[in-house]
């Protein structure tokens, strides 16, 4: 009964927009696994994994943790980690190898910075040290921070670099707020293009530009609908000029978990959508990809929000999901170990419990398979061997290897 009315709603939908975009969401998982699934460690709610060049892992922990980890699941605290505020959706969240990694060392973590009134996001550096048997962040220093603080939310906190590894692309959450995501002068809802040092990247589309020195802050509403007369709770003033709309690059955006670069050096990300409306974007400088004003679904409560199909001014994603896989992440594989998906996009999946390969080629996007691996994904990443590598989303969260059958 249920899948003949998602098959009812399916047609529905595809008869009431002729130019609708392409909705996975009711993908059949593939009937077998290709690969050996292997748990080799366990942690609480681990978020990020980043690959050293010896193949060793950094891991964050949302708690606030981070380890240093060999293949064999063998792990080590890492020391000097920043103070977060680990609540709801926030806490240590990404841990990122600079561009420049072989030569500064250096790594970036982003997380829900505690403070008065809650918590933002920040981004920070370090210089990770791996001298003897106490591996630890040296000088680490936020070099950017939404100073609005508050409660609720998610908050994004992907990076990705520019191919050329000259910029940094950073992921800001709308934290459940709703109408910032379409105030320029508020980086919630954005994806910023940075200097490796955090500043406004040099031919931004507003570069040079400065937004109003203070913005209302309010608490996450019911729905959209009611964020449109929310009360605002407090006013942040900018302890300097508000360089956000020299720092953003696109506009529009929900929860923004992955962000990544293809082979062909397109900008690509997903998102989360509320009651429906997981998106694949193809990211373009300037560009506005609609939330909260459109989605292809609906709010928690059921409030409708208009289409997309109703709003030509505002980019629509290349695929969707209704219902959602709520993905914890993207990434592009490159690798010797499974040659048959080289420069396809991974996507995982939390609330679907899946690894969902996508074959991307040039500005478009086909859906492949869907596994049913049965742990809510947070994170699938490529080690230097090959091998696909996923993190569960669970206070026992496993760390899996992934390697051909």
């Amino acid at each position: 009964m249920k899948l003949a009315k998602l098959a009812l709603l399916t047609t529905l939908a595809s008869a009431t927009a002729v130019h609708a975009q392409t909705n996975l969401g009711a993908q059949a998982p593939e009937a077998s696994l290709p690969f050996t699934v292997t748990q080799v460690a366990t942690f609480n709610q681990p978020w990020r994994i980043a690959f050293l060049p010896d193949g060793r892992m950094l891991i964050t922990e949302k708690p606030g943790a981070l380890w240093l980890v060999t293949q064999a699941g063998a792990k080590t605290a890492v020391a000097h980690v920043p103070p977060v505020l680990a609540e709801g959706q926030g806490g240590l969240l990404g841990i990122f190898l600079s561009p420049r990694y072989a030569t500064d060392y250096a790594v970036y973590l982003t997380y829900a910075e505690p403070g008065d009134g809650g918590s933002s996001l920040a981004l920070a550096r370090a210089t990770l040290s791996l001298k003897g048997d106490k591996p630890s962040l040296d000088g680490l220093k936020v070099i950017w921070r939404d100073g609005g603080r508050g409660d609720g939310g998610q908050f994004g906190a992907q990076v990705a670099f520019s191919p050329d590894g000259k910029f940094l692309y950073l992921t800001v959450g709308e934290r459940q707020r709703f109408t910032p995501a379409q105030d320029p002068n508020s980086p919630l809802g954005k994806i910023l293009r940075l200097t490796l040092d955090g500043k406004p990247a040099p031919g931004n589309p507003m570069a040079g530009k400065t937004g109003a020195a203070s913005v209302p802050i309010i608490d996450p509403p019911t729905d959209t609908e009611a964020a449109k007369t929310a009360p605002v709770v407090r006013t942040y003033t900018f302890p300097g000029p508000n360089l956000t709309p020299a720092e953003t690059w696109s506009t529009g955006h929900r929860t923004p978990y992955g962000l990544a670069f293809a082979p062909d050096g397109r900008l690509w990300e997903v998102e989360h959508g509320p009651r429906g409306g997981d998106e694949l974007n193809l990211i373009q400088p300037g560009k506005n990809y609609g939330w909260p004003l459109v989605s292809y679904a609906v709010n928690y409560n059921g409030v409708p929000i208009p289409s997309p199909d109703t709003r030509p001014d505002l980019e629509k994603p290349v695929l969707y999901w209704t219902p959602v896989i709520a993905p914890g992440n993207l990434m592009f594989y490159h690798g010797k170990m499974f040659p048959q998906w080289e420069g396809s996009a991974f996507v995982s999946g939390l609330g679907s419990k899946s690894l969902n390969r996508i074959v991307v080629n040039g500005a478009t996007a086909t859906g492949a398979e869907r596994w049913k691996l049965g742990h809510r994904i947070r994170d699938v990443e490529v080690a230097p061997d090959g091998a696909l590598w996923l993190l569960e989303d669970s206070t026992k969260g496993g760390l899996f290897r992934l390697t051909p059958k």
